[in-house]
């Protein structure tokens, strides 16, 4: 049976939930929720403590895509990122600049979800690049709304090393479990407080992946 990865968020108030992290396939460190850069240079260390086997994913994400980092300022990211994290996470149409590290590219979009035509044009953008993850996540206003989703994950998600395409809200929840029956191989959990509209706790996608 293929992997799935559990993407579990480390955000200032989870670095004390050790059980919950040492969970946790990959760590998604979001940087951009540590107001004080003085704290960045410890935050992978310090997460490797807790769960050395976890892949290490660091994130910065811009305001306009849900973060904290100010979208005059996304050009400064790349040099900002921890040189042994093993993944970084970059929105599309971000990606100017090289990197040494594998990138997941992330496509949000807080209104709806794409229809399977425009999500095979993100992945197409994705693969000329030579890009090793992918990354939709859509809101959703009813439970259906996820079902382009699903075919784009049949379509593609053995394409790439890390692929997840799940719909955000209430009417998504069960999106973000069912997607890695459909073909994706990573969803993202909480740890502890829900940090996007219908995220569910790694406990509870452990408890309906099992």
């Amino acid at each position: 049976m293929e992997k799935k990865f559990i993407a579990g968020l480390i955000a200032p108030d989870v670095l004390q939930n050790a059980i919950s992290i040492k969970k946790c396939e990959i760590l998604e460190i979001r940087y951009d929720l540590f107001e004080n850069m003085d704290d960045w240079s410890g935050l992978l260390q310090k997460v490797s403590e807790l769960n050395p086997k976890a892949l290490k994913l660091g994130t910065i994400r811009l305001e306009k895509d849900g973060g904290k980092w100010e979208n005059s300022r996304a050009s400064e990211r790349i040099g900002l990122f921890d040189k042994s994290l093993d993944w970084i996470d970059l929105e599309r149409g971000m990606l100017t600049e090289k990197s040494k590290h594998k990138i997941i590219c992330s496509w949000h979009l807080f209104d709806r979800v794409p229809n399977i035509s425009e999500l095979s044009e993100f992945a197409e953008e994705c693969l000329e690049l030579g890009i090793q993850g992918c990354k939709v996540a859509a809101m959703a206003h009813s439970k259906t709304d996820a079902e382009p989703l699903y075919d784009f994950a049949k379509k593609y998600g053995k394409k790439f090393e890390l692929f997840a395409a799940f719909a955000m809200g209430e009417q998504g929840k069960e999106s973000r479990i069912r997607s890695l029956k459909e073909g994706a191989n990573l969803t993202y959990a909480s740890i502890g407080k829900a940090l996007a509209p219908g995220q569910l706790s790694v406990e509870e996608i452990n408890y309906q992946t099992d």
